[in-house]
């Protein structure tokens, strides 16, 4: 309540009521009146009795307000309308219509009692003012009820729906009745076919807002998983894309709804390499495109462990030396006995192509021209960045757990 709108109500004269002398049941029956011409819909009764009471006890407090300034009434009452409002399943914009109306009809009546009361213009205006700046915080207080008890379903509702998450993602899969059940309750009906998605839990607020119902999304510890219907997946998909900002996200396959956890395992793995930057920066990257990358990295302490080992004669050198000679060694695999090409590829000149090969004979001997050494150098390569990458996001994600309150 701001302090213009306070003094719009309390500063009127009290001798104005007097003049007046209002009949809160004639002025509360006038307002019902016109709040039913101005509907669509016939007033039922149990909403009209409702609406009676609310009028008859905004008048009481607007008139006492008058009269005593120091006089605030309770706006509970309001509150509890908005709540009441939401449960019966009307909008906002309808609730604020009611006062809207109410308001008018109240003011209609006062002003034809102003007529006859003789009341001067001045007084008459400053009347209408303070009813509609008064009427104006009795609808505030009952939007705040009603975003209260909207709020509290759109909780109750979110829990329904990550139970029903949370059963999709189980391993074993959850029994088929147990999945009717909670998808029934969640208000879900259940596609024959899904994909996965995943990404970072910073966005699920923005995710479970705004992406279609039809889409299941969650959060689920450092990650937002979002189960998404073929039906009309490339639509879904687009509104991800345009939802994520800069974060990415990991798609698993197609999956039948009972094996939505495959997909889901698929997601996570390749959204937790994407964080590393090493897939490129497309905003959804798709388990299907990337199959080499999660079936090198499924078991990711051997994969560390065996690139390691291959790339063990490069560990002892320093940082950029180790990184100029990476790079080069990569770009001999892919290009074998063509150091024109690769010092093209890595804008140096040729002769300091075949200074870094001499380097990495003397370093690796043989076994970069043996074709299972190089095999393995190619994989290990392959694996390195990838199993950095998600050391780098477990040290990111145990410090986050280490920051929550206990």
């Amino acid at each position: 309540m701001t302090e213009a709108s306070v003094q719009l109500w309390r500063r009127l004269d009290p001798a104005v009521l007097a003049r007046l002398e209002p009949d809160v049941t004639v002025i509360a029956a006038a307002a019902i009146d016109q709040v039913r011409a101005g509907l669509k819909q016939p007033l039922d009764e149990a909403t009209a009795a409702n609406l009676r009471t609310t009028v008859t006890a905004a008048l009481t407090a607007f008139f006492a307000e008058i009269e005593h300034a120091e006089t605030v009434a309770d706006r509970e009452v309001y509150r509890a309308q908005g709540r009441a409002q939401h449960t019966a399943g009307r909008s906002l914009e309808e609730m604020l219509r009611f006062y809207q109306l109410g308001a008018l009809g109240v003011w209609r009546q006062l002003t034809s009692s102003a007529h006859a009361a003789e009341l001067p213009i001045r007084a008459v205006v400053e009347l209408g003012e303070a009813l509609f700046a008064f009427i104006a915080e009795l609808s505030a207080s009952a939007a705040d009820g009603y975003a209260e008890a909207r709020s509290r379903a759109a909780r109750a509702g979110q829990a329904q729906r990550d139970r029903l998450l949370g059963l999709l993602l189980a391993e074993p899969p959850t029994a088929p009745d147990l999945l009717d059940d909670a998808a029934r309750d969640a208000s879900w009906l259940p596609p024959d076919r899904v994909l996965v998605a995943v990404t970072s839990a910073e966005v699920s607020s923005l995710l479970l807002d705004r992406l279609p119902s039809r889409v299941l999304a969650g959060r689920r510890l450092d990650l937002t998983v979002a189960i998404i219907p073929t039906d009309r997946a490339d639509w879904y998909l687009d509104r991800l894309r345009g939802l994520l900002g800069a974060h990415q996200a990991g798609l698993g396959p197609v999956v039948a709804l009972r094996e939505t956890a495959r997909s889901a395992r698929r997601a996570t793995a390749l959204w937790r390499l994407a964080t590393g930057g090493t897939l490129g920066t497309a905003p959804v990257v798709r388990a299907a495109d990337h199959h080499i990358d999660l079936m090198l990295t499924a078991d990711r302490e051997l994969a560390a462990e065996f690139a390691a080992e291959v790339l063990a004669p490069l560990a002892g050198l320093a940082e950029p030396v180790r990184q100029r000679l990476t790079t080069t060694l990569a770009a001999w695999l892919a290009r074998p006995d063509q150091p024109q090409a690769i010092g093209a590829e890595l804008h140096v000149h040729v002769q300091t192509v075949r200074y870094r090969l001499r380097q990495l004979r003397d370093l690796f001997g043989g076994t970069i021209d043996d074709p299972a050494g190089r095999f393995a150098l190619a994989i290990a390569l392959r694996v390195f960045p990838h199993t950095k990458a998600m050391d780098q996001r477990d040290q990111q994600i145990e410090a986050m757990e280490e920051a929550q309150p206990q």
